[in-house]
């Protein structure tokens, strides 16, 4: 089998197009359009036409009306209410679509299957009129399973330039944050993009979840397993380790390849040093051996491994993910139903921008307050979603040390007391009386650098003195201060509470 995926078509296979393309030509009609199929090639185009993909409630609406349900009906099976559904999203959808797929005639939603069904025949026809036009429209094939949904992905230009610049330079690169900030979704729209590149960098693209924290022969033997179709390997695997990542890198040495490994972090949980060690052997025969390839990483923690390579001037990296710009996590916010814009900015500031906790507080005030955003503010509360209080539970369980501890409860005290960032002086003067664990300057600057890598402090320099301030995430000072399992101080019985 010819080894560049996605570029030949075997004979059995073209002949196979060509039959169909002949029988098409013998009846009026095809087989029956499903939702599905209609929906990936209308999202295609409203993708092209607007830069992002169609939004979970688009899609719901659509679905109703092919369906022939009515907007309460619609609702019912939803999370949104009847009015967003139908005189928000209905009415800047029908909008969109006559403006894409219409060709001179209006969308509506009475309609909509019709053109739908239409659309998605002359787009099977098409692509059966020649290998040449079949695969003008994609280039690279992204191998893995379980990629983030990108329809409500926004914003990100910045980001999503700089990785490019990355990737494209083929250095490594980790993205980092804290849960829910988007790092999967922002390594899966890079995917995207590069997978539609006229002129792709790389010859193969891999998405590779190791959020179930896979031992470090079994993530070996799946990505050779990944590869396998098109480079073919028949011997046994070996046993050891070191041989098995010999095979892997044999493997991906003739072609480019851009590796993605998401939730990272899920494998800093193992106490197995010498698994550690193995991935740290790994990332640097990758990066040694592979000068064509490109590893990408998302994880809510620089890994230690990353680091000390990056501190030995490896041509790897790491970018900090921050919340969505406000211009983007309003556009977010307005897809979650939420009954007016009223206090968006302020939903926005507290939960800094990020749109796993902007889904959940907008779930949570359309089912509490009827989506209301006023009635949210006048029983105001900083709420946390699950998945940032299980990354929380997990970083003063497992991952902080005494002194990052003490530093965190520190600050929160002294935000709560003053109601502003704690400058550095103040913070390194009183930490050093404070502190039950004595500890030298030096390390406190090192514990304060590895917080603000891993999210939880934010940091601000005064613009006239260029002097150093200290802050926390609402989130963040919430969760230490009311202490849910006793992990922030687990030497205390009764933790500060406070009322927000």
């Amino acid at each position: 089998m010819d080894s560049t995926f996605g570029k030949r078509l075997d004979s059995q296979k073209l002949l196979s197009f060509v039959s169909q393309k002949q029988s098409l030509t013998e009846q009026d009609n095809l087989e029956s359009v499903t939702f599905d199929e209609a929906l990936a090639v209308v999202n295609d185009l409203i993708l092209a036409e607007r830069g992002k993909h169609l939004s979970e409630a688009e899609i719901i609406v659509m679905k109703g009306a092919w369906h022939n349900l009515d907007y309460e009906q619609i609702a019912d099976k939803s999370t949104y209410t009847l009015n967003y559904l139908q005189r928000v999203v209905g009415a800047r959808l029908w909008d969109t679509l006559s403006k894409t797929i219409g060709n001179g005639e209006r969308v509506t939603k009475k309609k909509l299957r019709l053109f739908l069904e239409r659309l998605t025949k002359n787009n099977h026809a098409q692509s059966l009129s020649g290998t040449e036009n079949m695969f003008s429209s994609r280039s690279i094939k992204i191998l893995g399973r379980n990629l983030p949904d990108l329809s409500t992905f926004y914003g990100r230009k910045k980001e999503l330039s700089r990785l490019k610049e990355i990737v494209n330079q083929q250095r490594c690169i980790a993205l980092i944050g804290v849960a829910g900030i988007g790092k999967s979704a922002l390594a899966a729209k890079l995917l995207s993009e590069i997978s539609m590149d006229a002129q792709p960098k790389f010859d193969y693209l891999i998405w590779k979840s190791v959020a179930h924290a896979p031992s470090f022969p079994e993530l070996i033997s799946g990505l050779i397993e990944l590869i396998q179709p098109w480079e073919t390997y028949s011997d046994e695997l070996p046993q050891y380790n070191q041989a098995m990542i010999s095979v892997l890198i044999k493997q991906m040495q003739s072609h480019s390849y851009l590796l993605v490994l998401d939730e990272y972090d899920s494998l800093l949980k193992t106490t197995d040093l010498n698994q550690r060690l193995e991935y740290s052997l790994f990332f640097r025969r990758f990066i040694e051996e592979l000068d064509k390839s490109c590893l990408l990483l998302t994880s809510r923690i620089l890994p230690l491994e990353i680091e000390n390579m990056i501190e030995s001037d490896r041509p790897i990296d790491f970018l900090k993910i921050e919340g969505l710009d406000t211009d983007s996590a309003i556009k977010f916010l307005s897809e979650q139903g939420l009954t007016s814009q009223k206090n968006y900015h302020d939903l926005i500031e507290t939960y800094r921008g990020n749109p796993s906790e902007l889904k959940a507080v907008a779930h949570r005030i359309n089912h509490f307050f009827a989506g209301s955003t006023e009635k949210f503010f006048q029983n105001q509360t900083t709420l946390i979603s699950s998945k940032f209080e299980t990354m929380l539970n997990e970083m003063f369980g497992q991952l902080l040390n005494q002194l990052q501890r003490e530093i965190l409860i520190y600050i929160a005290e002294e935000i709560i007391s003053h109601s502003k960032p704690v400058q550095f002086n103040k913070l390194l003067n009183d930490m050093k009386h404070k502190q039950t664990t004595k500890a030298s300057t030096l390390e406190l600057i090192k514990a304060l650098e590895k917080l603000e890598t891993q999210s939880l402090i934010e940091s601000y320099k005064d613009p006239d003195t260029n002097e150093i301030s200290f802050n926390l995430q609402p989130v963040i000072k919430k969760y230490i201060k009311t202490d849910p399992l006793g992990l922030v101080q687990p030497s205390t019985s009764s933790p500060i509470a406070i009322a927000s």
